[in-house]
């Protein structure tokens, strides 16, 4: 779990974490989050933003394996971090560690981000295939006409056999990518993802899990918040 932790102090949001997630897909939990400024903007909103202390009652509740704040701008010396993917490959490095530590491999990786709110049960490990990455769709994109090949990949969640996960979380320190994959959605910030993909050929499947963005009260003041990938 990875990124500015905003709404995870919400019990509905941390609660969900251990029933619908850890509780169906039993492992270790690393937290890799982000520090912030007092104020933020998201998404041309000006919200404000909670300290440590307020999600220390979720933290202890979820009970990680590993726990590491990231300081304010800090970019860990990633090639592009426009969405913050440095903090997938630190996550990856603790991941790295526990398995030198304990002589073994973990045979998933789920990636997801503090704010999001998981509304359904994810499938069971006997369920998950070995040979591919699996991504919640953009669900803003589920009416036609919809140009397939010219977006990225979302970049909210993701359920990633180990043994393919390396180049999707080292993706901010992998240079010269073949954003031409994603169309007139070169430029997007979300491409990156399917370009790394693209790049190690890996194979990459849509599946419709339930999770939402559960915005900050200030953000859903706003008529255009995104209802598709948020809740409020």
């Amino acid at each position: 779990m990875t990124g500015i932790p905003r709404t995870l102090y919400k019990e509905e949001v941390y609660v969900a974490y251990r029933r619908q997630a850890l509780n169906n897909l039993p492992g270790d939990l690393f937290l890799i989050l982000q520090l912030t400024d007092k104020m933020e903007d998201v998404h041309g909103t000006t919200v404000n933003t909670s300290q440590p202390e307020r999600y220390e009652k979720a933290i202890k509740y979820l009970s990680p394996r590993k726990l590491e704040w990231i300081a304010i701008n800090d970019h860990l010396g990633a090639t592009e971090d426009i969405s913050g993917n440095a903090k997938w490959k630190r996550c990856l490095d603790h991941i790295e560690q526990a398995e030198k530590e304990n002589g073994f491999q973990y045979d998933f990786i789920v990636r997801t981000r503090p704010d999001i709110f998981i509304a359904k049960d994810l499938p069971t490990e006997d369920l998950l295939p070995h040979d591919r990455v699996l991504i919640n769709p953009y669900y803003q994109y589920i009416e036609p006409p919809c140009k397939k090949k010219d977006y990225g990949l979302p970049d909210l969640f993701a359920i990633l056999p180990r043994k393919l996960a390396d180049p999707y979380l080292r993706v901010a320190f992998t240079p010269n990518l073949p954003r031409h994959v994603c169309g007139t959605g070169y430029s997007h910030q979300e491409c990156p993802i399917r370009a790394v993909l693209y790049k190690y050929n890996i194979t990459f499947e849509i599946w419709p899990f339930v999770v939402k963005i559960m915005r900050p009260t200030q953000f859903c003041h706003r008529n255009a918040w995104n209802h598709f990938n948020s809740w409020c």
